[in-house]
């Protein structure tokens, strides 16, 4: 984040990420799953600013979505925080990516992003490991993130201008 501006639009995403997140992704279920835009938010950022801008991005996701669900406070925001660092590292190392390319990266990043969440749940005394939907749930958000990768990646692009990082051909 390098000027007032971008912290402006970092701020207004991950705000209407949320309200998006609460208040409609919640509401579409595939086998009773639900999309995960904070998370997918926390990639795009990374991917698209860097392993700074991602890990920041992704803590604040996380601690935004902490608010809202039951279980012990701050797991989503560690998971999220190492997420958007490690898409930064992974759009870093990517020369020139194509759309496909970017495409697969928000992909394997968000079920990174779910295993990381379940495995750190787990280190805390939750069942989320065990849990015998884990598969399905890894599934479902990763296409649904696949699918909304390409607009969110152009609204994070958005957000940080000065970035060339990341530029889709």
């Amino acid at each position: 984040m390098t000027d007032g501006r971008s912290l402006i639009r970092w701020v207004l995403i991950v705000s209407v990420a949320t309200v998006l997140q609460i208040g409609l992704a919640t509401q579409v279920r595939v086998a009773g799953v639900h999309p995960d835009l904070l998370l997918l938010v926390s990639i795009c950022a990374g991917l698209t600013s860097g392993p700074g801008t991602g890990a920041g991005i992704g803590f604040a996701c996380g601690l935004v979505l902490d608010l809202f669900l039951p279980g012990r406070f701050g797991v989503t925001a560690l998971a999220y925080l190492l997420v958007g660092y490690g898409s930064g590292l992974a759009g870093d190392a990517v020369a020139r990516p194509t759309r496909a390319i970017s495409v697969g990266l928000v992909a394997a990043a968000s079920a990174a992003g779910v295993l990381l969440y379940a495995a750190i749940g787990q280190l805390l005394g939750q069942r989320s490991l065990s849990d015998p939907r884990l598969g399905a749930i890894v599934g479902i958000v990763t296409a649904f993130n696949a699918v909304l990768a390409l607009p969110v990646l152009a609204v994070c692009r958005w957000a940080h201008p000065d970035d060339t990082r990341l530029r889709l051909r």
